[in-house]
């Protein structure tokens, strides 16, 4: 059971005697006269001599140093540090002197950590900032400039691989670098790469070998934190700043992270956050409450993270085996032609299941045996359907309301598979995994779903590892849905892993299973608005969302997290339809007599002759002897061929008829 979740605050301390200025740039392209020149302006106008340093391990050109004079540096330079000898230089220690503010590019912040580490250039940057001085960066930049940080010594780490394993040895984080921001870890490319799950494996992974609980800080890409010498936080650009605090972290299966207690603020532009006591000073202004504060279905849902049958076998062991009863009839539900593989794997594990292609067929009055079917069924699988054929058959006739109204009953256990768990929520997006700029250029689009999760939305494959393109419309569109529908819950599903919602006793409780830890975003009452800074200038902006505070859970194992109480329907007994025979067109009956014949005489008969047939009889070589319009009775005369095997074709309608003659 997930223990009761406090908010809980938590504190910088141990700053330096002196505070200097910070700017935390997300990444993605400066952009002269666009997003950018409020906070390098900000960078320029707290550098008091207003001279920058550009400074990087490669050789760059003059375009950054140029966009600082024209923002208003008196002198702006790229200086190239590419070893630890030249870091650690006397000369450069004095060069780095002469400027106020320090900006670090994007690359790799490994090789910032090993040039830098213990080097006169690291003295030069404490040094300059415990003067008064801003230390600013982009990116990788960035990711060097707070307490701990996430060094990348190793491999790039993912987010799938982080709530697979929050342990792997890929995770390098120190401690021992800048002293800015201490108790904190930034991370960069936020939203844009999917990044909250992997700033919370950070944050477990620290916990789990210090005890100390860092407050972890996400900024978009063309977005900035500009933090003065107080530590108010303001924020710039199109995107958003994310601020994860914990208030547990657990361990399930060996190496998953699980938590009931992750506070979440994602601030818009104009916000301001005091660092030091987090405490929001401007803010979303919009109070959003959900409509429905709990879910209160009293059946069960199963919501798979991924397609395939390997990733979905211990969904379709528990949803035969475990969930209702063994023996339950099982209905799947998919399009024509599609879920073979599930369906074969049904019959393996001992179901010979009712397959419903959706079709304008199967949704004809007359398909009355078929809705029986439905009718007997405890068990409903969706596997590989298309948004728009499911619900247009879902409203357009009696077996789809029917079916939309079965998975309703009390008792009912209903499953879907990769993309088709969308469905199951309040609303659903649609355009997430084709276009990967949705999100970006405020484009997403939703429709309404199932409501099975009368309060929820669902995004699957969150995290797939084949499709990090997406990750920006996957990870936006469960805020921005939330609040622009006013839900309560946001579910973020992930490969080789499953949610069950379910009843024990008289409460509904989300628990998850399987490889990938699951993220539920929980919203309780919030100040909350839409992104507004308009990305190009025909005025679109993102379809990101600002609030002040959600909840977010981490699931596995044996973690539960209760989200309301069961209301049983009051379901009326199924009455079956009456099924009635339909008469069947009577097979053509054709006979031939005698067969063989001595004197190539036939007597042909043909009986249940609806429609005008044709006759003919030709050779093995296809040379036609005889051809007319059939009557009941005919004769065949061969007499004059010689002795032989002959063919007598009788063509009804799109039927053909065939039989050997033999002379």
């Amino acid at each position: 059971m997930m223990v009761r979740w406090y908010l809980i605050l938590f504190s910088i301390v141990g700053t330096a005697s002196a505070q200097g200025k910070l700017v935390l740039v997300g990444g993605g392209s400066e952009d002269q006269n666009g997003w950018s020149n409020e906070p390098y302006t900000w960078i320029v106008d707290h550098a008091s001599n207003r001279k920058v340093a550009v400074i990087s391990y490669t050789d760059e050109d003059n375009w950054i140093p140029d966009y600082f004079k024209s923002l208003g540096a008196v002198t702006a330079d790229n200086i190239r540090l590419d070893s630890r000898a030249k870091s650690d230089l006397q000369a450069t220690y004095d060069l780095l002197m002469q400027y106020d503010a320090f900006f670090f590019k994007g690359g790799d912040q490994s090789f910032y950590y090993n040039y830098f580490k213990d080097t006169k250039t690291e003295q030069a940057i404490i040094d300059k900032f415990n003067a008064g001085g801003v230390m600013s960066g982009t990116s990788a930049g960035m990711a060097i400039l707070s307490g701990v940080i996430y060094a990348a010594l190793n491999n790039s780490v993912y987010p799938d691989v982080v709530l697979e394993n929050f342990l792997n040895s890929d995770i390098t984080l120190r401690d021992d670098f800048l002293p800015f921001l201490p108790g904190i870890i930034v991370d960069t490319h936020f939203t844009e790469r999917g990044r909250g799950a992997r700033l919370m494996g950070f944050m477990a992974n620290w916990y789990h070998a210090t005890g100390e609980l860092i407050t972890g800080v996400g900024v978009d890409d063309r977005t900035a934190l500009c933090i003065d010498e107080n530590l108010i936080g303001q924020v710039y650009g199109t995107g958003t700043v994310s601020i994860y605090n914990a208030g547990n972290f657990g361990i399930a299966n060996d190496n998953n992270m699980v938590s009931d207690s992750i506070h979440v603020t994602q601030l818009l532009y104009g916000n301001k956050i005091d660092l030091e006591t987090l405490e929001i000073l401007e803010g979303p202004g919009q109070t959003v409450i959900p409509e429905k504060t709990a879910e209160t279905g009293n059946y069960e849902v199963i919501l798979s993270g991924s397609e395939g049958l390997s990733s979905n076998l211990l969904l379709l062991a528990y949803f035969v085996e475990e969930a209702g009863e063994p023996d339950d009839s099982v209905l799947v539900v998919t399009n024509p032609g599609n879920g073979q593989s599930m369906i074969d794997k049904l019959k393996t594990l001992g179901v010979d299941p009712i397959v419903l292609e959706i079709s304008e067929a199967a949704n004809a009055s007359s398909r009355n045996l078929l809705r029986n079917n439905i009718r007997k069924s405890k068990k409903v699988l969706f596997v590989e359907n298309d948004d728009e054929a499911l619900f247009d058959f879902l409203n357009d006739g009696p077996t789809g309301q029917l079916l939309y109204n079965h998975i309703r009953r009390n008792g009912i256990v209903t499953a879907f598979i990769g993309e088709d768990s969308r469905y199951a929520g309040k609303t659903f997006v649609t355009n997430h995994l084709t276009d990967e700029l949705a999100a970006y250029y405020g484009e997403l689009e939703y429709r309404p779903g199932l409501e099975l999760l009368t309060t929820s939305t669902v995004v699957s494959n969150t995290y797939d590892e084949f499709t990090t393109d997406f990750y920006e419309n996957t990870t936006a569109a469960i805020p921005f849905a939330m609040i622009s529908e006013k839900l309560k819950y946001g579910i973020y599903l992930n490969r080789n892993s499953y949610v069950r919602f379910y009843q024990q006793g008289q409460l509904n409780i989300f628990k998850s299973e399987g490889d990938l830890t699951t993220i539920i975003a929980i919203n309780s009452g919030t100040k909350a608005e839409p992104a507004f800074r308009p990305v190009n200038q025909s005025g679109d902006h993102r379809n990101y969302a600002g609030f002040s505070e959600m909840r977010y859970v981490l699931l596995n194992g044996a973690e539960q997290l209760f989200v309301g109480i069961a209301q049983p329907s009051a379901d009326e007994p199924y009455v079956p339809e009456l099924i009635t025979a339909t008469p069947q067109p009577e097979v053509l009956s054709l006979k031939v007599f005698p067969n063989p014949s001595r004197n190539g005489i036939f007597q042909v008969s043909i009986t249940h002759m609806s429609i005008p047939c044709t006759m003919t009889v030709s050779d093995p070589v296809g040379k036609i002897f005889q051809s007319n319009v059939a009557t009941e009775s005919e004769v065949v005369d061969l007499s004059s061929c010689a002795p032989g095997m002959y063919y007598l074709t009788i063509v009804s309608g799109q039927k053909k008829y065939m039989l050997k003659l033999v002379r």
